[in-house]
């Protein structure tokens, strides 16, 4: 019997739901860091959860910053980063984020968007920051959806992906799929996830 969209629509509203009520559990997110990303976009995703523990003396968010190999990440000022683990796209978790900048067609390989398409089915909600978007775009993700990418880019993303309604905003969340611009975007976002869950940010 095939599933009224609906009914699936509906799902997917709740899951966001879920994801910005208030409450006082723990959000579990993995942060997939692509080589040459920035630097700025991941600490402006990474920062404001370490930022809420701190305030609330508590674990609201407990993440993981993984890389597709459990290596570490060049980014784009040539500072490598290190990361938790390898990207397990099998791991159940509340929020996946890719962060992702230049040179991102090369490095969104058909083994990350692979990846990326498994996990997505695990996640609660899943985002693009940056030219994270670009990545969940090749995924397929990002059909007869609703997005945004970095300002810079925003006519090439239209472009290159026809299926997708691109939207010249900060952040934009469609389903259960949001994407921002760079860094600045990426916080705004993560303060009004925080508080949307917390009541501050």
């Amino acid at each position: 019997m095939k599933r009224n969209p609906l009914c699936k629509l509906r799902s997917l509203r709740s899951l966001v739901a879920m994801i910005f009520q208030q409450t006082d559990d723990t959000l579990t997110a993995t942060i997939l860091v692509l080589p040459d990303a920035s630097l700025m976009s991941l600490a402006a995703t990474l920062d404001p959860m370490r930022a809420a523990n701190r305030t609330a003396g508590a674990q609201v968010f407990d993440w993981q910053v993984v890389s597709i190999d459990g290596q570490p990440v060049v980014t784009s000022s040539g500072l490598p980063v290190q990361v938790d683990a390898a990207f397990d796209p099998q791991q159940p978790g509340d929020l996946l984020i890719v962060v992702a900048a230049f040179n991102v067609m090369r490095h969104a390989t058909p083994q990350v968007l692979a990846a990326i398409r498994t996990a997505a089915r695990r996640a609660s909600m899943i985002g693009g920051v940056e030219a994270g978007s670009w990545v969940l775009a090749k995924t397929g993700l990002l059909d007869d959806r609703t997005a945004t990418t970095h300002w810079e880019d925003l006519e090439d993303f239209a472009a290159r992906f026809p299926h997708v309604q691109v939207i010249p905003d900060r952040w934009v969340i469609d389903g259960n799929i949001f994407t921002t611009g760079g860094a600045a975007p990426a916080l705004d976002f993560m303060l009004a996830l925080i508080r949307a869950r917390r009541g501050y940010g």
